[in-house]
C-alpha cells in the first residue's frame, strides 16, 4: 500500500466514525442518511432480506420497500414503522438502544464496503512491515458491531496465533472513534494499554510512527504464548460450574454463526429451551461462574468465565431465526485434546453427550468431572470448598432450624423456599429450578417435606392436635385429629430416635398395615383377625379413615378408626372396653410384624422440612401455642436444655427433634416484621429478599428501580417495594405494568390515581388514567 492509500483510508474511516456518532444522538441525521442511500444498495439489501424473517428483519424490510418505492422518510414516519412492529413484541426490542442499532444495515451493508477492503489490506501491510507473518492472527469489527446491532467505533487487533482469542492475550490495537484514531499495545483482560496509547486526528496520523512503536514492542506479542505445562488449578470459591451445549450450531453450515459467538465471547441458548434451562440461563448464571462449552457430544469448544451483565437477544442476522439469547463470557482455555470419543458412553447431563443444554455440575459431581473431563481434556482442576458440605456419612452442614424468608411481593420467597428445602435435605441443589422442584415433589411424597399456607382462620387444632367430626359415622360424634406439624414432627422424631440408636430400621405402621390388608386391596379377599378368645372377626373394607369389619356373629355395621389403631400400636392410647377386643388383636399383630427386620441396614438420619407460606397471615401465637418454646434449637430433643410437654389431647412427653426444619415465607406488604410476635421473632432467623434488578433485562431493571425509588420516597420503607419476579414471567412489559404493578400501587396508596400517575411519570412509559373509560393507558415512549 502507498502512503497516500493509507492516508485516504484512515481519513475515510475517521469521517465515517464522526457521521455514525451523530446517528446515536440525532435521529434527523440518521433519517437524512437513510434517504440518501443509493437505490442499488437498497435493492441489494432487499434481495438479502427476501428469504429472511423476524421481528427486526420484518421492520427493516418494510422500510427498505418504502425507500425503494421512491418515498422519503421523516422522523414521524420512521416512528410509525417502529411502533407498528414493536407493539406486543417489546421484549425482542430490548437490546436495540437507538434507531441506528435497528437500521444500520441499510447504510453499512454495502455503503461501507470500501473501508472493509481498506482494513483487510491495512492489516496485511502491518503484518508484512513487522515481519510477523505466520506468528499472528487478526480480527476487526466495523460499524456494524460485533453483535450486529451497530457500533459507533471500528477497531482491529493483531495478536499471537497461539492465543485462543484477542481477549486472552496482548494485541496490536487500533481504535477509530469520534473522528480520531488511537493505537498501542493493548491487554483486553484488564482493558489497559501496556504501551501507548497514541491518539491522533486523521491529518496528524503517521503510519511509520505507528509501525515504529509496534516494532519496538513486537516481542511482547510474539512471546505471548499461553502456558500449557502445569495443570491449572481453579478455585470455585462461591461460584458455580456448568456445562452448556452449542450443539445446534455444530454443522458446517453454522460455522460462521459459531465463529461469531466465539468472536463476541458469548454463550447462547434458545429462550424456548425447556425444563427451566433458559430461565436458569437468564436468571441464575452470575459474574464469576464457570462453564465448559461443547458442540453437542462431538466436540469440546472452550472453558469460559461468566462476565457481569444481563442476557440479551441475538440479532436475527446472526442466527437466522428469532429467540436466541446470549450471555457474555471470557473464553480462557481451549481443550488440549479434540477427540472426545472416550466420553461418548457417558450419558449423564454433565457430559457432552448428556441430553441437556445447560446443566450445573454440582459439588458432588466435581471430582468425577475433574477426573473424566477437565484434567484429561483441558489440563484444568476445579477446586470446590463447598464440597465439604457433603460429609462421608452423608450428613449435611448444620443449617438454622427455624428460618423466615421475608420481603416485599415478587422477590422469590416461595420460589426460594423450595430450593432451600431441597438443600436442607440433600445438602446441594441444582441450578435448574425444575429439577429442584422434581426432587421437592418426590421428597414430599416420601414424607420428608410438607407445605402449608397460613390464613386468617388457621388454628392450633389445624396445625397440631384437635378434634374433627366423624363424617363416616351415622351418628354425631367426633374423632381425634392430628395436624400437619404433629405428623411431620412424629416422622422426624421416629427417624431421629432410630438413627441415634444405630439399630436396624423398624418397619412403619403404614407399611405393616398395608401388608396385612394386601389381599383385600389387591383381590378383594376379606382378611380374618384372630381375637384373644380364639374366634375371628373379618375385615371387609378399608376407607381413608376407617376399617369396616364383620363380627363373628356376622353383623357388619361396625368400624375401627385407623388413627386410633395407630395410637394404640404406638402406646399413646388404651382401649380396654367397647371395641377394645377388636382393636387390640390387630394392634398386637401390627406390633409383632413391625419388629420383623427385613434388612440389616440401619436407619439413616434424615432431615425433614415444613414450609409455611404466608406465615404472617395467621395469628401466629394462637397457631403455635406451646410449640413456641419447643422450637428453640437448644430445647429440642437431645439438646442440653431439652424440653417435652403434655399436649391438650393428653399425649405426654411430646418434643420437637433437631432434624425438623421450619421455613416460613412472609410478605412484608401484608404485615411488617415489626408487628410479628416478639417470642416468634426471637426463635427464627430472618433472611431478607428484595428486588434484584440484575436479574432483569436492562430496560426493565431501570424501570423497576425507578418505580421502587418513588415508592420508597413516599412509604419510607422497603416493605412495599415491588419485586423482580413480576417481570420474569415472560409477559410483555406493558401487560405487567397494567395488570400487576398498577393494581399493587393502587392498593399501596389507597386508590389515589394521581399518586400512582406521579410514581410512573418518569419511567420511560406514558401511563395515564382514562377517566372516560375508567381504565389505564400504558404505552412505551419512543
Amino acid at each position: 500500500m502507498t502512503q497516500t492509500e493509507i492516508k485516504n483510508g484512515i481519513n475515510e474511516i475517521c469521517e465515517i466514525s464522526l457521521e455514525v456518532d451523530s446517528f446515536y444522538h440525532d435521529n434527523s441525521a440518521l433519517v437524512s442518511k437513510l434517504n440518501s442511500v443509493p437505490k442499488s444498495d437498497i435493492e441489494k439489501a432487499i434481495n438479502y432480506y427476501a428469504p429472511r424473517t423476524g421481528v427486526i428483519v420484518d421492520l427493516r424490510k418494510e422500510v427498505l420497500d418504502y425507500l425503494n418505492s421512491g418515498n422519503k422518510l421523516d422522523i414521524p414516519k420512521l416512528d410509525g414503522f417502529v411502533l407498528k412492529h414493536k407493539t406486543g413484541k417489546e421484549n425482542q426490542y430490548r437490546a436495540y438502544k437507538n434507531y441506528y442499532s435497528i437500521f444500520f444495515p441499510i447504510i453499512t451493508f454495502y455503503g461501507h464496503n470500501s473501508i472493509r477492503d481498506f482494513i483487510d489490506s491495512f492489516i496485511k501491510e502491518i503484518i508484512i512491515d513487522l515481519n510477523i507473518d505466520g506468528e499472528v492472527k487478526s480480527i476487526y469489527f466495523d460499524f456494524q458491531g460485533a453483535r450486529q446491532q451497530g457500533s459507533d467505533r471500528l477497531w482491529l487487533a493483531i495478536y499471537n496465533i497461539k492465543q485462543e482469542t484477542q481477549s486472552t492475550g496482548l494485541q496490536f490495537f487500533l481504535d477509530f472513534y469520534k473522528g480520531k484514531v488511537k493505537y498501542g499495545i493493548y491487554r483486553h483482560s484488564d482493558k489497559t494499554y501496556v504501551k501507548g496509547p497514541v491518539e491522533n486526528l486523521p491529518n496528524n496520523f503517521v503510519y511509520d510512527d505507528m509501525i515504529k512503536l509496534f516494532a519496538e514492542n513486537k516481542n511482547l506479542i510474539v512471546s505471548d504464548v499461553p502456558e500449557k505445562d502445569a495443570i491449572l488449578n481453579i478455585a470455585l470459591e462461591n461460584h458455580r460450574l456448568y456445562k452448556i451445549s452449542h450443539g445446534s450450531f455444530k454443522s458446517k453450515s453454522k460455522e460462521i454463526t459459531l465463529n461469531t459467538f466465539i468472536e463476541n465471547q458469548w454463550i447462547v441458548i434458545h429462550e424456548n429451551t425447556g425444563k427451566g434451562q433458559s430461565d436458569a440461563f437468564k436468571n441464575e448464571l452470575t459474574d464469576g461462574d464457570f462453564v465448559y462449552i461443547t458442540l453437542g457430544g462431538n466436540e469440546l469448544l472452550s472453558l469460559a468465565k461468566v462476565k457481569a451483565g444481563s442476557w440479551g437477544y441475538i440479532p436475527e442476522d446472526i442466527t437466522g431465526e428469532e429467540g436466541w439469547i446470549y450471555r457474555e463470557v471470557e473464553y480462557f482455555k481451549k481443550p488440549i485434546k479434540t477427540d472426545i470419543s472416550d466420553l461418548k458412553s457417558f450419558k449423564e447431563f454433565i457430559y457432552p453427550s448428556g441430553n441437556s443444554t445447560l446443566t450445573e455440575i454440582t459439588v458432588d459431581k466435581i471430582d468425577e468431572a475433574n477426573e473424566r473431563i477437565f484434567e484429561p481434556f483441558f489440563f484444568v482442576h476445579f477446586i470446590s470448598e463447598d464440597a465439604t458440605e457433603l460429609k462421608a456419612n452423608g450428613e449435611v452442614v448444620k443449617l438454622p432450624n427455624n428460618v423466615i424468608l421475608f420481603g416485599p411481593p415478587g422477590t422469590g420467597k416461595t420460589y426460594k423456599s423450595i430450593e432451600e428445602a431441597v438443600k436442607v435435605i440433600q445438602g446441594v441443589i441444582s441450578l435448574n429450578h425444575e429439577e429442584n422442584k422434581s426432587v421437592f415433589d418426590n421428597l414430599k411424597k416420601e414424607g420428608q417435606i410438607e407445605f402449608i399456607t397460613f390464613h386468617q382462620n388457621y388454628s392450633y387444632e389445624d396445625f397440631m392436635v384437635g378434634i374433627r367430626p366423624d363424617i363416616e359415622s351415622d351418628q354425631l360424634k367426633f374423632k381425634p385429629y392430628k395436624g400437619i406439624f404433629y405428623e411431620i414432627a412424629k416422622r422426624a422424631r421416629d427417624n431421629y430416635a432410630a438413627s441415634s440408636l444405630e439399630k436396624p430400621k423398624e418397619r412403619s405402621f403404614q407399611e405393616v398395615f398395608a401388608e396385612i390388608i394386601k389381599p383385600l386391596s389387591e383381590t378383594g379377599q376379606s382378611v380374618k383377625i384372630k381375637m384373644s378368645s380364639g374366634i375371628e372377626y373379618t375385615i371387609t373394607d378399608v376407607g381413608d379413615y376407617s376399617i369396616h369389619f364383620s363380627k363373628p356373629n356376622g353383623t357388619s355395621l361396625h368400624t375401627l378408626s385407623i388413627q386410633t389403631l395407630e395410637e394404640i400400636v404406638d402406646g399413646l392410647r388404651e382401649f380396654a372396653s367397647g371395641l377394645g377386643p377388636y382393636y387390640n388383636p390387630l394392634a398386637n399383630l401390627i406390633r409383632e410384624r413391625k419388629k420383623e427386620i427385613k434388612s440389616n441396614r440401619t436407619e439413616p438420619k434424615k432431615n425433614y422440612v415444613l414450609i409455611i407460606d404466608e406465615i404472617n397471615r395467621a395469628n401466629i401465637s394462637k397457631v403455635f401455642g406451646e410449640l413456641i418454646t419447643l422450637l428453640e434449637e437448644d430445647k429440642r430433643i437431645g439438646k442440653k436444655n431439652e424440653l417435652r410437654l403434655t399436649l391438650p389431647n393428653g399425649e405426654k412427653e411430646f418434643g420437637v427433634p433437631p432434624n425438623l426444619y421450619i421455613i416460613g415465607t412472609m410478605n412484608t406488604a401484608d404485615k411488617s416484621i415489626a408487628l410479628i410476635d416478639i417470642a416468634l421473632r426471637r426463635r427464627f432467623e430472618f433472611i431478607g429478599y428484595f428486588p434484584d434488578y440484575t436479574r432483569l433485562e436492562e430496560n426493565e431493571g431501570l424501570l423497576l428501580k425507578k418505580i421502587n425509588q418513588e415508592i420508597y420516597a413516599r412509604k419510607k420503607s422497603a416493605d412495599f417495594l415491588i419485586g423482580h419476579a413480576y417481570f420474569m414471567a415472560g409477559i410483555e412489559t406493558s401487560k405487567v405494568l397494567k395488570n400487576k404493578v398498577i393494581p399493587l400501587l393502587i392498593e399501596y396508596f389507597s386508590g389515589k390515581i394521581d399518586v400512582v400517575e406521579e410514581i410512573l411519570k418518569d419511567t420511560g412509559w406514558n401511563i395515564t388514567y382514562d377517566i372516560q373509560k375508567y381504565d389505564w393507558n400504558v404505552e412505551f415512549k419512543l
